[in-house]
């Protein structure tokens, strides 16, 4: 069983999903250790996805592999997302929780081929 579904981690430019499998596997634990629903903000980007375009090197992102995604979520959801998904291997962790609630977010990636382990904030 997947808590996660195609429409929500497909490319919100272009429509394509590329999501990589064991990511997604690895994602669906973490949402079951969680047991609290992790709505995804955005997932897998192609290389013209606006926020990929505009980077300096765009399409080199772990989003534009399918192995990152960004969690809408703040509060003591957002510590308890981060304390399990460091526990389950996640090396590489965007931290976004300032502003407005809608647009707080934690992002996950499981890209190897990108400075490991980060930790960043937005």
């Amino acid at each position: 069983m997947s808590y996660f579904s195609e429409a929500e981690l497909k490319c919100q430019h272009c429509g394509v999903y590329r999501f990589d499998e064991d990511f997604l596997r690895l994602l669906n634990v973490i949402r079951v250790s969680c047991g609290f629903p992790l709505p995804v903000s955005s997932g897998y980007r192609c290389s013209g996805h606006p926020i990929e375009a505009a980077k300096e090197h765009p399409g080199t992102g772990a989003h534009c592999t399918g192995k990152a995604v960004d969690i809408q979520i703040s509060g003591w959801k957002a510590h308890r997302l981060l304390e399990l998904a460091l526990e389950h291997g996640i090396k590489r962790v965007g931290v976004n929780q300032s502003g407005p609630h809608s647009k707080r977010f934690i992002h996950l990636d499981a890209a190897l081929d990108l400075p490991n382990p980060a930790i960043w904030s937005y």
